[in-house]
């Protein structure tokens, strides 16, 4: 597990892109080294969306793990804790 990235889910694991990190260890490598740059946000729309008509998608788990770290990233100049999924999707049963 990638310590900054639990450090900035505030050690929630159940939170964690763990199908992302296992089954695509470079995306998830690069994801990292992009956080908190401008970049990033740009890279991972790319990952989404694809011109090339070769390409499968990923995997459902991969796919929620990217929109996680997406909506995350976008919501990190908030103040307080790190969102949720449950958060993310406005429902207050968390």
């Amino acid at each position: 597990m990638n310590e900054r990235l639990l450090k900035i889910l505030n050690n929630r694991e159940q939170n964690y892109p763990h199908a992302l990190e296992r089954q695509f260890p470079r995306i998830f490598e690069k994801i990292m080294s992009l956080w908190d740059s401008p970049e990033l946000d740009a890279y991972l729309a790319e990952l989404m969306m694809t011109t090339r008509s070769n390409r499968q998608g990923f995997p459902q788990e991969v796919a929620s793990d990217i929109i996680y770290l997406h909506m995350l990233h976008e919501s990190k100049d908030a103040p307080g804790e790190p969102v949720t999924w449950a958060q993310l999707l406005r429902d207050d049963k968390v």
